[in-house]
């Protein structure tokens, strides 16, 4: 069993030593609000602030079952065309890039398995630095895809900071990891960066992913997760579903009717890292209700956004009298409202 010791000059400075960081939110897929199996390049997929890129769009899935330590969630991607590369990315915002700008060093590790008969052979980790303007990232990272031992071309202001090289995966998990990487001052971003490197991949093969850590210093800590409740809040700070799979007739909030067609309603959320925007379902998913009558919504929209709050607006009919309460619901469970301030 190791120790730290902590010595009164570390106190002094507030430089203590932290074996239990972790940088990256949400590394062992508690949180996965959106639930995205249908991922595209660019698009952010399971575990919510991951996003998948690659040559095609994939399935994804959070499996819970199967996983490195009793129930340990993770994430899936299944290939559903042939030899097209693929993988995910974990951004590090400007405000959390600081300490290893400090330190000078980064550390990473991650748990990889792949499926027998759909197997990958073949990954690679690239710790990327953003020297672009901070927290305006390119979030699809690839400029050109590459393999079988090249590295992919990186959209302008990315490049990498380690030289990544191959890391032979097998049907049992595993933890790989990247240490001692130097950290630039001029980064302005990090990102943690793993992708198929097989230059024959089936359609199927599979590819699974947990316990993501990244800490500052040249090594890697053990992973390290706090409970789901503040993942939960630590993934709520980039983004939220605030309603999804609604019950029917849920009821989202109360506002007020300013005429016989239109209403409008506060939206209040997390505090978000900046101002986001806002996803909402159709018209035909939410209902109006007053006193005396119910109404569906012939339109709906969202708009006014601050920090932690919005305005929701819909538009009635003439059963809704003017001047009002009103309260807003679900009236279908595809009723829906996503805020979303990622990279």
């Amino acid at each position: 069993m190791s120790t730290t010791t902590v010595s009164s000059a570390m106190i002094s400075s507030g430089v203590i030593p932290d074996v239990h960081r972790n940088d990256i939110i949400n590394g062992g897929y508690l949180v996965n609000q959106e639930n995205d199996t249908a991922a595209a390049d660019d698009d952010y997929s399971i575990g919510d602030l991951f996003l998948h890129v690659g040559e095609a769009a994939v399935t994804t899935s959070l499996q819970t079952s199967g996983g490195p330590q009793g129930d340990r969630n993770f994430a899936r991607i299944n290939i559903d065309t042939a030899n097209k590369q693929s993988g995910w990315v974990y951004f590090l915002s400007n405000a959390d890039c600081q300490d290893y700008i400090a330190n000078g060093k980064m550390s990473f590790g991650i748990k990889v398995k792949t499926v027998a008969d759909k197997v990958i052979g073949t990954v690679r980790i690239g710790l990327l630095k953003w020297t672009g303007t901070a927290d305006a990232v390119t979030s699809d990272v690839v400029a050109t895809w590459a393999q079988d031992g090249t590295n992919p071309t990186l959209a302008t202001s990315w490049s990498y900071e380690n030289t990544p090289a191959d890391v032979d995966i097998t049907t049992s998990w595993a933890r790989y990891t990247v240490e001692d990487v130097t950290v630039d001052a001029d980064t302005n971003n990090l990102a943690a960066f793993l992708w198929i490197d097989d230059g024959t991949i089936a359609e199927d093969d599979q590819l699974d992913v947990t316990e993501w850590q990244l800490n500052p210093g040249s090594t890697v800590n053990a992973f390290s997760s706090p409970s789901k409740a503040a993942v939960l809040d630590q993934v709520q700070y980039y983004v939220e579903q605030l309603v999804s799979s609604a019950v029917v007739g849920q009821y989202l909030g109360s506002g007020y009717a300013w005429n016989v067609d239109n209403q409008t309603y506060p939206l209040y959320y997390r505090a978000k890292r900046t101002i986001p925007s806002g996803t909402i379902s159709a018209a035909a998913s939410w209902q109006i209700t007053n006193r005396a009558t119910s109404t569906d919504c012939a339109s709906v929209a969202i708009g006014g956004f601050g920090i932690s709050n919005a305005t929701f607006a819909t538009v009635g009919s003439s059963t809704i009298t003017a001047f009002d309460p009103v309260i807003l619901r679900a009236k279908t469970t595809a009723a829906s409202i996503l805020l979303d301030a990622r990279h």
